[in-house]
């Protein structure tokens, strides 16, 4: 799918035709037609417009001096559709190709602050800002993404409280792993912020270094943030961890107890039961509770034993 926008008379950020006066085209998931046509109508590199389909591109940037166009590629959260039990993320690569007074951003998943940037008033001539604006806006969704998946954390972690369940733990794993996803993908960012600015057609303004600074401390932010909970995550998993060991420690150690106390009658049952001779005769009811007695003093016996071992 292509999407072209130029402005209007008023300066407003209107959908036009594929054409030359055309400013920024946000391609989505496009076919191979609307590829080529891309190339065609304004000679850009194939593999400008295929690597940031992939997903395993990593993040970076890239010039063609043949054609004039530079290739920014950084890492978008989207929301993982595949577990609807909690909520969890993951990250895409999203390609930014500035060059020629056309600027193309480029995804194979529909983003929504993409459609919201065609809704504001935004000077599409000024390549630089509109990149920085790009990176800015993805850097405050990391962060509100961040604060969701601290909600889902903190819910998670009320229920492990009244029963740990493989259930919760594979949810709390979940989150875990997208904030493994958010730390790879913000230090990538981080690396093409440093680097974009040195790209032969990116221009950098005096107007552009006070966004550029709320760029960087938001990223800055959003890496603190994933280290801190991913730090956070971690010693509540190893704490969890110690915890179901220990009630198995004291499961297993409860029915060993069990056993021996159930062991030692049995084992004098079993002596009197070789044709030993009962403690008077084997018509009486006494001698029966006699070894009965028998049992129970040595039952008393280790157990008090175990007791002044701080065994029970």
């Amino acid at each position: 799918m292509i999407n072209p926008y130029k402005h209007a008379n008023t300066h407003e950020i209107i959908e036009s035709k594929l054409d030359y006066n055309t400013s920024w085209i946000n391609v989505v998931d496009p076919t191979r037609e609307e590829i080529e046509t891309l190339m065609n109508l304004y000679n850009i590199p194939e593999d400008f417009i295929r690597d940031p389909l992939d997903s395993e591109e990593s993040a970076r940037v890239e010039y063609d001096e043949d054609t004039g166009y530079s290739l920014i590629i950084v890492d978008i959260p989207i929301v993982n559709d595949t577990n609807l039990k909690v909520l969890s993320f993951i990250t895409i690569p999203l390609g930014i190709i500035i060059g020629n007074k056309k600027i193309l951003t480029v995804c194979n998943v529909e983003n929504e602050f993409l459609e919201n940037f065609a809704r504001q008033n935004m000077n599409l001539h000024f390549h630089s800002r509109f990149a920085l604006n790009i990176l800015l806006t993805i850097a405050n969704h990391y962060n509100r993404n961040l604060r969701l998946l601290n909600k889902t954390r903190l819910r998670i972690e009320r229920n492990l409280k009244n029963n740990v369940t493989n259930k919760q733990l594979y949810n709390l794993m979940e989150v875990e792993k997208s904030l493994v996803y958010f730390l790879a993908a913000l230090k990538g960012n981080d690396s093409i912020i440093k680097k974009l600015f040195r790209l032969p057609a990116i221009k950098r303004f005096d107007e552009d270094e006070d966004l550029l600074e709320d760029l960087v401390i938001e990223n800055n932010q959003a890496i603190e943030t994933t280290g801190l909970y991913t730090d956070i995550l971690e010693s509540i998993t190893t704490s969890y961890a110690s915890l179901l060991s220990n009630e198995m420690n004291n499961t297993m150690k409860t029915l060993t107890l069990f056993t021996v106390f159930l062991t030692l009658p049995t084992l004098v049952f079993s002596f009197f039961g070789m044709n030993v001779p009962l403690p008077i005769n084997d018509q009486s009811y006494i001698s029966w509770l006699i070894v009965i007695g028998i049992s129970l003093v040595i039952v008393s016996i280790v157990g008090a034993f175990l007791w002044r071992k701080q065994k029970l």
